[in-house]
């Protein structure tokens, strides 16, 4: 009964998030409220496939655009994955893992955070949770519909997020390593890889808005990743975050993964630790050191970023081995420590959803208390402008640092070229001759990769010309803001 009421909590605070959505969230939202046709030249300039955003879309036209509907579509694929990693635990790893692993999914932090969030990566989760099943399925029997769902599958992780392209590979890889060793199953091996290879094709037909964006977007909001960032985010990310409490609990589930991925039963009362290898576990284990090792070695060197939120293409299997590791544990302890760690995940996880994650409402409320007509809203970096303009009421002009044509997206086309471009004094400058005698409001953090210096160059050049005055400061939200209200002088 105790467990079933941590299970029924873990559930509910899929769909109790009240914080105002943050850039990622708004981003995404006013992305998928564009037309169907217009998504992929937008995409081009944003850096991610199709697929999440024309679903949102279609979730959008019929239940609206409010925070709590947007994110109810990331709750629905969040509990989705739930029965798919079980069914993908009970046939490589046995019933009794599979449950537990299911009981881990539900209570996870990093599952019911992004099935919480108007973002792709509850779906890239159930994809790879599905893909799992389907495979080990196919492997027991590949009929037609096995191989052709694990096609779609398949195209469908490559359309969700860049991630997933590791993650095929990995699969591929362990499946011709099989192919290799076990000749009597080459022709099912062999079937296999084709239909992960035919969904793997379907990825043709975005190629020329992904080679694009390889050339232009990029990550230019954070530094490139270093192998030993990849393991300790990818801790971080399954207890839930980087608190105390969620690294504690990472570093436990790592310590069960690790359990699952090597314990052998060798009597009713006796276990011993044997290598991968001679485990049911090594496909899945080797599916994800090769995904996160292809991925990290191609984030070094393009010199982009790794976050935490990108192991959702491996935390699926991740959560698999974790069922199978305190499955594997004698007597009491077993279920007694399954209780303990499912508990201290919703905690974790209630935690995380009555925190704010962005001042953005906060900083547009203010706005709209005190904005007359003909006041201007400036806002640098642009980043900060989606969470804030989301909240916006007052008809006021909108200009970013740096400027785009559209304040509700970020164009992350050559970003640092435009940053580079744009003079932020001068900047200021046309600011404080468009308000003329209104009041120039400011959306700022100093914070951010790559515009070092620049924001504040803007603030104080509006300083030197209008009398400023703290309106709002940055309190320990995700997505952190300051709004200086810059008044003309008599």
């Amino acid at each position: 009964m105790i467990l079933l009421g941590i299970v029924g909590a873990a559930v509910v605070v899929r769909f109790a998030t009240t914080s105002p959505l943050w850039l990622d969230e708004a981003l995404s939202v006013n992305l998928a409220s564009l037309p169907r046709a217009d998504l992929p030249g937008a995409l081009r300039h944003d850096g991610h496939p199709i697929l999440y955003y024309a679903l949102l879309g279609f979730w959008i036209d019929m239940f609206g655009d409010d925070d709590g509907p947007v994110r109810w579509l990331s709750a629905l694929f969040s509990l989705a994955t739930v029965p798919a990693v079980w069914a993908g635990a009970r046939r490589r790893l046995g019933p009794i893992p599979a449950r537990y692993a299911a009981v881990l999914t539900v209570t996870s932090p990093f599952v019911i955070r992004y099935g919480s969030e108007a973002r792709m990566y509850a779906l890239m989760m159930l994809i790879t949770a599905l893909g799992w099943w389907l495979l080990e399925a196919s492997l027991g029997r590949p009929t037609w519909w096995r191989l052709t769902a694990l096609a779609a599958v398949t195209a469908a992780g490559l359309h969700t997020h860049y991630w997933m392209i590791p993650l095929a590979a990995a699969t591929m890889t362990v499946l011709a390593a099989g192919w290799f060793r076990s000749p009597n199953r080459r022709r099912t091996l062999a079937a296999i890889m084709a239909a992960v290879a035919v969904g793997g094709l379907t990825f043709v037909a975005w190629l020329e808005v992904f080679v694009d964006q390889f050339r232009h977007t990029g990550t230019p909001w954070a530094n490139w990743a270093r192998p030993a960032e990849v393991a300790v985010e990818t801790i971080q990310a399954i207890g839930g975050g980087t608190r105390f409490e969620p690294v504690l609990l990472g570093v436990v589930l790592t310590l069960a993964i690790v359990l699952g991925a090597t314990i052998r039963r060798t009597g009713h009362r006796w276990l011993e630790i044997a290598s991968p290898a001679l485990n049911p576990t090594a496909p899945v284990v080797g599916v994800v050191v090769i995904s996160l090792s292809v991925g990290g070695l191609a984030a070094a060197v393009t010199q982009s970023a790794f976050e935490a939120r990108y192991a959702a293409a491996v935390v699926p299997l991740l959560l698999g081995l974790a069922g199978r590791g305190l499955a594997g544990l004698t007597g009491r302890a077993s279920l007694l420590t399954l209780v303990a760690v499912a508990a201290f995940g919703v905690i974790v996880a209630v935690d995380d959803a009555v925190r704010d994650r962005t001042q953005g409402q906060q900083v547009a409320d203010t706005i709209d208390e005190g904005s007359a007509p003909g006041d201007l809203v400036v806002i640098c970096p642009d980043q900060l402008a989606p969470a804030t303009l989301r909240y916006l009421d007052s008809a006021l002009t909108v200009r970013t640092y740096p400027p785009t044509a559209d304040p509700g997206f970020i164009d992350w086309f050559d970003y640092r070229d435009r940053i580079a471009a744009t003079d932020p004094v001068e900047y200021a400058r046309a600011a404080a001759r468009t308000a003329g005698s209104g009041t120039v409001w400011m959306v700022t953090m100093p914070t951010y990769r790559g515009l070092e210096g620049r924001c504040e160059a803007v603030s104080t050049e509006l300083d030197r010309r209008r009398t400023r005055r703290t309106m709002v400061t940055s309190g320990p939200e995700f997505e952190p803001m300051f709004l200086y209200r810059f008044e003309a002088g008599p």
